[in-house]
């Protein structure tokens, strides 16, 4: 199998790494890449928005597989200009994905499948939000429309932040701003892959208690059957509304959820893994990760697999500096130790273990260790997202 990654963040690091330990892929090239992730995959210098280029490329290359990591090239309809030309992708399709690419299109969506979420509002004119957040309590999110460039909500605590901060939004990124009243409860995310037709919960993950900037994977609250409810009530419509627009959604959905009380609301929606999220939850996958992509990409998911294996164990991930190099993660000699880095260089640590204790406690001696020993005069640190 010769495999070609759309993206050059974290994900594609990772998918790179464990595509080049496959003994069935013969090759992986990355389109564009970066410094990092030529150490699994042969960079190319075409742009993951470049359609046309990427097309000559797989078709010159014989290329089983496109897997799109890349939201740009997403929002760019890769899927759907490589579908057209009969070529296997792993990916949805720009119209199927609109609503994971944009918050406004997702929240207008669920609250027409009747999907529980948090109360929220759509502007697309600054003095309009800026009267509506006069009239609301605080604290509230503000948050631009585009998840594309991945840019962070704002937790306001004060009108004369909530106004500055819609200011910026305007002036800067998006002509749309959605405010979220705030809701102090228990977040997580848990994704499913998918061929348009059925549906499988593929992991979980939720940020551990110490830090918003560390994840633990699966998820301690998400239990079966509250996974299977949110298949349920908010998957199967998803994609079946999708189908009726005759545009499948075909590729990976991610779900990020307020829990409480076996009760569930749903913030957004995501047409791929989150970094952290990805490097987190593949430890955990008793599954040859390429055939299940190409599964989905050929057709045959559905009848190939009905439920996604995986192991009892646990993993727990966080984000630090790069000042840790993989020299000396190689030297600390722990096959249960994983690592990805993102392009700007950040790096993704992540433990595996039987419990999430253990997990945590093997991370703090593995970091302890790592961290002891300088790199060009550095030490390694938490570094935020």
């Amino acid at each position: 199998m010769r495999i070609l990654i759309a993206g050059n963040d974290a994900n594609a690091y990772t998918l790179a790494r464990m595509f080049s330990n496959d003994k069935d892929v013969d090759v992986v090239f990355a389109a564009s890449g970066n410094k990092y992730i030529s150490e699994f995959a042969e960079c190319i210098d075409i742009s993951e928005t470049d359609n046309d280029e990427l097309l000559d490329f797989v078709v010159a290359n014989e290329i089983s597989l496109t897997v799109v990591t890349s939201s740009a090239a997403i929002e760019n309809d890769i899927a759907g200009y490589f579908t057209d030309f009969r070529q296997n992708i792993f990916a949805p399709t720009f119209d199927a994905a609109f609503p994971t690419l944009y918050k406004s299109a997702c929240k207008k969506l669920l609250y027409k499948l009747k999907v529980p979420t948090v109360k929220f509002g759509i502007f697309d004119r600054e003095n309009q939000a800026i009267s509506y957040v006069s009239d609301r309590r605080i604290p509230l999110l503000i948050k631009t429309d585009s998840n594309v460039n991945k840019e962070n909500s704002v937790l306001v605590n004060s009108f004369s932040q909530a106004k500055n901060t819609i200011e910026k939004i305007f002036m800067q990124f998006d002509n749309k701003v959605i405010i979220e009243d705030f809701t102090d409860a228990y977040t997580a995310s848990v994704y499913f892959i998918t061929d348009g037709y059925s549906a499988l919960p593929i992991g979980s993950c939720s940020s551990d208690y110490d830090s918003t900037f560390s994840v633990i994977s699966p998820d301690k609250v998400l239990s079966v059957d509250l996974i299977h409810k949110i298949s349920d009530t908010v998957i199967y419509p998803f994609i079946d509304f999708c189908a009726s627009k005759n545009t499948y959604y075909s590729g990976i959905i991610g779900v990020d959820l307020l829990v409480r009380d076996d009760e569930f609301r749903v913030i957004e929606l995501n047409p791929f893994f989150k970094e952290i999220h990805l490097q987190s939850i593949l430890p955990l996958l008793n599954v040859n990760l390429a055939e299940l992509l190409l599964s989905v990409a050929v057709g045959s998911f559905s009848d190939e697999y009905n439920n996604i294996a995986h192991n009892n164990k646990c993993v727990y991930s966080k984000l630090v500096n790069s000042t840790i190099y993989k020299e000396k993660i190689r030297e600390y000699d722990d096959e249960n130790l994983s690592y990805s880095y993102s392009n700007n260089g950040k790096l993704i640590l992540s433990q595996t273990a039987k419990t999430y204790s253990r997990a945590k406690l093997n991370y703090d001696s593995a970091l302890l260790y790592l961290s002891s020993h300088k790199n060009s005069g550095k030490e390694a640190s938490v570094a935020s997202l």
